[in-house]
């Protein structure tokens, strides 16, 4: 359980720096979902989601999801 939830700690910071754009990052991820991303989920800018906001929205809710599992998995 301690592995799962060092792993939660570390997706939902990651998650979390996302959805603040530090250094661009979010950004990046937007490019790369540009790439990634197939055809099917796509919308007509290209990524799944409508623009950046909604994005680091997104990732921000599942980053604190993440942290609070992550947390709460550790002191278990």
């Amino acid at each position: 359980m301690l592995i799962y939830g060092v792993l939660a700690l570390i997706a939902g910071s990651a998650s979390i720096v996302v959805a603040c754009g530090y250094r661009g990052v979010d950004v990046w991820v937007w490019d790369w979902s540009d790439v990634t991303f197939s055809p099917r989920y796509r919308t007509r800018w290209g990524t799944p989601w409508k623009n950046l906001e909604r994005m680091r929205l997104q990732f921000g809710f599942a980053g604190v999801v993440l942290v609070m599992v992550g947390l709460v998995t550790m002191t278990r």
